[in-house]
């Protein structure tokens, strides 16, 4: 079903010619209320339709619907929408915006089209902004020949209104900057998928849009730690200024990964890497966690948080000792520690966790991260049990933002601080994802 929502002004030709020419199933008229509103034109009996030459009124003709002969296609309770005060722009956009609503639940697969000509210059806008918001086909009728500046008169035609730059500029400015700081990535690729896909863009507009996905593409594969696509996607755009230094975080956490590749047994090779301190990755998925808090993903950032706690001891224990925590070499250990450790063997490999590696740590003389834990054991082992109880590892419980904030307090200072006893002061720092940015 095709509905057209169409203002009402002075003269009833410019309606006239846009409903002929689009031929809808039907027509919702938006009309000013009150005795001399454009309401007379649609509902009054008679001839309420004055036809002017200057100020004299040469004819008076039915009503528009009259006129068009909608008959039983048009009803006066359902396909009119009365503006009390037709320069209020919240009324107007209101209403509309009501209407359009209910024409979506009548019909999910209507084709809805708006003709913001007639009316006044405030009907005329909010019709064309829930057309924007809501993605209506608009159009205005206009004519070759305006010789008169007030309203259209004659050889009036209908085109197509051009939405296309405003609806990117609008997505760009609007919509994309609330995504970008919750990191919500996929709500911001949708939406610039839809522009590419149902709107016709310009060259210069459709760059535009492709350029943004390419950077929301990938910041999204980073977040989900697909380091080496995502360097694909965001290695063009080392020229604007809030994306160089992630990016040069990225080369960095795949500096990391590949280093700690052997250890971890999942084979990753660097598409691009800086040789960094070593302990990057550690950074990138404690910043994963933070992201996953900001969207209020709380159990998400629990499990990350763990993950990082996890790691920290893998790669401090592969960097310092080549110790791989899945299969620990009674050869790397100090001669006192291997009795220990042999005991622990099973099915061939010395297999420790978290708090396991930890201890190892903690055994080698001096070791800074060792000694950090030490310290922070306690608190660290009090605030896990928010982990241990939610549905992500062994319990049932939903995590709380109070609950991630307390288990963060615990764990993020350590891992701060334990990397930064190992590693240079000159070290750069670890980078968030831009929460905005200008291209």
């Amino acid at each position: 079903m095709k509905t057209l929502f169409i203002t009402v002004g002075g003269s009833p030709q410019p309606i006239l010619t846009s409903v002929k020419s689009l031929n809808p199933d039907r027509v919702v008229f938006i009309c000013s209320d009150g005795a001399k509103g454009s309401q007379s034109q649609i509902i009054e009996e008679g001839k309420p339709c004055e036809v002017r030459k200057g100020s004299e009124v040469v004819d008076r003709l039915p009503n528009i619907p009259t006129q068009l002969g909608l008959g039983d296609r048009f009803d006066r309770d359902r396909d009119v929408i009365l503006v009390s005060n037709p320069d209020d722009l919240s009324e107007c956009y209101g209403k509309i915006a009501q209407k359009v609503r209910e024409a979506r639940n009548d019909d999910a697969n209507a084709q809805l089209l708006a003709d913001y000509t007639g009316g006044t210059k405030t009907m005329s806008v909010a019709l064309a902004q829930v057309a924007l918001d809501d993605k209506l086909e608009t159009y205005v009728t206009s004519s070759t020949r305006r010789d008169n500046l007030v309203k259209v008169e004659r050889g009036e035609r209908v085109r197509r209104a051009t939405t296309s730059a405003v609806t990117v500029e609008r997505t760009i400015l609007q919509v994309l900057p609330a995504f970008l700081r919750q990191y919500n990535y996929p709500a911001a690729i949708a939406e610039l998928e839809t522009l590419l896909q149902e709107r016709e863009l310009s060259g210069d507009n459709a760059d535009r849009v492709q350029l943004w996905l390419d950077c929301c593409a990938g910041f999204d594969l980073w977040d989900r730690f697909d380091h080496a696509e995502a360097w694909f996607y965001l290695k063009d755009y080392l020229k604007y200024p809030q994306l160089r230094e992630p990016i040069f975080f990225l080369k960095r956490v795949m500096g990391s990964r590949e280093a700690f590749a052997p250890a971890a047994g999942d084979g990753f090779t660097a598409p691009e890497s800086i040789r960094g301190h070593g302990y990057e990755i550690v950074e990138d998925v404690l910043l994963n966690a933070e992201r996953r808090s900001t969207l209020a993903r709380y159990d998400d950032a629990v499990a990350r948080l763990y993950r990082t706690l996890e790691l920290l001891a893998q790669v401090r224990l592969w960097e310092a000792y080549e110790i791989q925590t899945g299969d620990v070499a009674l050869d790397k250990l100090p001669e006192a520690l291997r009795p220990k450790y042999e005991a622990l063997q099973a099915e061939g490999k010395i297999k420790i966790g978290l708090f396991k590696a930890y201890t190892l740590l903690t055994e080698f003389p001096d070791d800074p991260v060792g000694i950090q834990f030490a310290s922070a054991k306690g608190r660290i082992q009090d605030a896990l049990q928010v982990r241990n109880h939610s549905i992500l590892a062994h319990g049932l419980r939903p995590v709380t933002e109070s609950d991630y904030r307390q288990l963060e307090a615990a764990i993020a200072p350590f891992v701060r601080e334990a990397i930064a006893a190992v590693v240079s002061k000159k070290s750069p720092s670890p980078v968030q994802f831009p929460s905005e940015w200008e291209m």
